[in-house]
């Protein structure tokens, strides 16, 4: 079990504007107010980066379909290292090939009703490449 500790309740600081190492965590396809098709993408900020900020989200980055926003599009896509001239059937697919890709997000603030939010304003490959899969040999394991 454990023991209240009003110590330990702090909360999260507020993410400032900066670069961070994130992992693209969820998307979800959405049509916007003005009727055009949107891919909402989430991130998180790596924990296994020495950073600020570690483990909080990055919400609702909205990628609308027109032709105007299409270079977010392609910067993410370049940061995600996804070779020039790949092809994508649909948004969807475009967005389950950023699902779990680490990119280095340029961060500035929004500010709403008042509070201010973290936005995205710009993408750059990561310098740190995600940890892969850890193999064992039959020889390393005890049992």
């Amino acid at each position: 079990m454990f023991t209240v500790d009003h110590e330990q309740a702090k909360g999260f600081e507020p993410i400032k504007p900066g670069e961070y190492e994130v992992t693209v965590v969820n998307y979800e396809l959405k049509t916007a107010q003005s009727g055009n098709n949107q891919v909402v993408v989430d991130y998180e900020i790596r924990s296994d980066v020495d950073q600020p900020c570690q483990g909080q989200k990055i919400l609702y980055d909205n990628f609308t379909v027109t032709e105007k926003a299409m270079w977010r599009f392609h910067a993410a896509s370049k940061a995600a290292g996804f070779p020039s001239g790949k092809s994508f059937k649909s948004y969807k697919e475009w967005a389950d090939e950023l699902l779990n890709k680490p990119l280095r997000l340029v961060v500035g603030e929004r500010e709403h009703n008042g509070k201010k939010y973290a936005q995205v304003n710009g993408f750059k490959e990561s310098k740190v490449k995600a940890s892969g899969p850890i193999t064992v040999s039959d020889e390393e394991v005890p049992f």
